[in-house]
């Protein structure tokens, strides 16, 4: 069984679309599991008139007090199991505490029942905004993906092997018109570089995008005390313990508006370097912003770098340790230290000027 884990916040606009291209995606052995962090809209009457609509297939939680942020808010059902879904065939509305109480039977296999009828393990987990719309062969093809990795992993040995598997996507406005073909794209991202080390500094993992086998979501037990964003956690934790693969089609609509939490960003190699230093930025932030901006961003990668040290420092190898430890030390040094440390250990970006950036601003 394949459990959607669908977090909202005021997504009245836009979640009746989501759910509704999930339920009708052509794999039918999936469950939503829809979790509210504390709406004032209409987002719960929409769910709840969508859970009586299809009964069985949605569960839906509430997040008392909220979490929030969209990052703790994946992660605490992730830490909480909240994929193990009702096994009643009516839906259920229930609180987190309800959740944290479901704790996984070890000798239930995934997809079977529990004896009580309470809960059904699940195989796979996926994560999805509110605001997305999932093409119909989105399960179907990124199942197919983890399947085909689960099996080679089996044949090489190792049986229980942790994999992330993500896609493209095409970048829509709020009406659902195309911006772009494909998120990654648009991003200028590069899949391929999926190694710790370059993990660390760049996320090339998009939240909507994923699916995680049970091996991997199971390595999730703890809310970091710093995490950047949840789906470059999770590659984190994908990256150091199993593996990363990536369907190259566009499987869902990333709608891009002014509501985004986060949101897709376009410009030219030189116009992200001459905004870098305030010039010609649509949004109209000077240089010193920038700066402010940049130590920012470098200052929450050094911390959850730290954070990731300390959840996993019974399971890291040396050399990983060795790793973060050397990302971590990069504040502390000169300046040709902090340029010779990033070049030794690979710790750059996917494009040239990036890493000359990340070279010549990070403190």
């Amino acid at each position: 069984m394949v459990t959607v884990l669908l977090c909202t916040y005021n997504g009245a606009a836009y979640v009746r679309a989501q759910l509704q291209s999930i339920l009708d995606q052509t794999v039918q052995d999936l469950h939503v599991v829809v979790s509210d962090d504390g709406s004032t809209d209409e987002t719960p009457a929409i769910v709840e008139a969508m859970a009586a609509a299809h009964p069985g297939r949605i569960t839906i939680l509430r997040q008392d007090p909220p979490t929030g942020s969209a990052e703790r808010h994946f992660l605490k059902l992730l830490v909480e199991r909240a994929y193990d879904v009702p096994g009643s065939t009516e839906t259920m509305a229930i609180d987190t505490d309800s959740v944290r109480r479901c704790v996984n039977d070890a000798a239930l296999k995934p997809g079977q029942r529990s004896a009580d009828g309470a809960r059904v393990r699940a195989d796979y987990i996926m994560l999805s905004d509110q605001d997305d719309v999932w093409l119909p062969e989105k399960v179907e093809k990124t199942l197919a993906r983890m399947q085909a990795d689960e099996a080679a992993c089996r044949t090489a040995g190792e049986a229980n092997a942790p994999i992330l598997v993500h896609c493209d996507s095409r970048i829509v406005d709020r009406e659902l018109r195309e911006i772009a073909p494909s998120f990654v794209a648009y991003q200028k991202m590069t899949p391929s570089r999926c190694q710790l080390q370059q993990l660390l500094v760049q996320n090339n993992v998009v939240g909507g995008a994923l699916m995680m086998n049970r091996a991997l979501a199971e390595r999730i037990t703890e809310i970091p005390a710093h995490c950047v964003m949840h789906d470059q956690w999770i590659a984190l934790v994908a990256s150091a313990f199993g593996h990363i693969d990536f369907v190259p089609e566009s499987l869902y609509l990333y709608r891009q508006h002014g509501d985004n939490v986060l949101g897709a960003g376009k410009g030219s190699r030189i116009m992200e370097i001459l905004g870098r230093f305030g010039i010609g930025r649509k949004d109209g932030k000077t240089k010193a912003e920038m700066d402010a901006h940049s130590q920012r961003v470098y200052r929450e990668m050094f911390l959850q770098a730290e954070s990731f040290r300390r959840c996993f420092d019974a399971e890291l190898s040396p050399k990983q340790k060795r790793l973060l430890d050397e990302f971590t030390s990069i504040p502390k040094r000169s300046r040709l230290g902090k340029i010779c440390t990033i070049l030794r250990y690979g710790f750059t970006y996917n494009l040239f000027h990036r890493t000359v950036g990340e070279c010549l601003f990070i403190q």
